[in-house]
């Protein structure tokens, strides 16, 4: 049964649920499973931004908080993706500059596949392999546009 993870187009509004939206999204990405396996960070890692400046008088301290823009979703699983998946989230990530929607089912975000570190990998299942199965453990970074829902 497939998880809540989807990846879609941005021709339509930001939602929790695409499957069931309307009009459907140009391009629906369904994972055959959530990553159970693995670490999944929905915080996104923001980064704080800001400075601490010694000065023979004291201290300077600039703080500018924390921007959304800065995060980094990252996600993995082991053993968890068809052939057919895999093309899909290759093709979305091959697109150039594409933007693309990112939901959890909890919450969603405007997202572009990361260039560095490589936003997204893919490798054969190699115990699956060998007994005549195609599976595939991935690797997915995002970096966080807007934070829509």
């Amino acid at each position: 049964m497939p998880g809540k993870f989807r990846i879609y187009s941005t021709d339509i509004s930001a939602t929790l649920n695409p499957d069931s939206a309307s009009p459907v999204p140009t391009t629906l990405i369904i994972f055959d499973q959530d990553p159970v396996f693995s670490e999944y960070n929905p915080a996104g890692s923001a980064q704080d931004r800001g400075s601490v400046i010694r000065t023979l008088g004291g201290v300077v301290i600039q703080d500018f908080g924390v921007s959304v823009q800065d995060g980094l979703i990252s996600f993995s699983d082991t053993a968890a993706l068809n052939q057919a998946t895999v093309t899909a989230l290759q093709s979305a990530y091959e697109t150039i500059d594409g933007q693309w929607y990112f939901t959890d089912g909890y919450e969603c975000w405007k997202v572009q596949f990361s260039r560095n570190p490589k936003g997204f990998r893919a490798w054969r299942n190699i115990l699956y392999a060998y007994n005549n199965y195609t599976i595939f453990s991935y690797e997915i970074n995002l970096i966080v546009i807007s934070k829509e829902i």
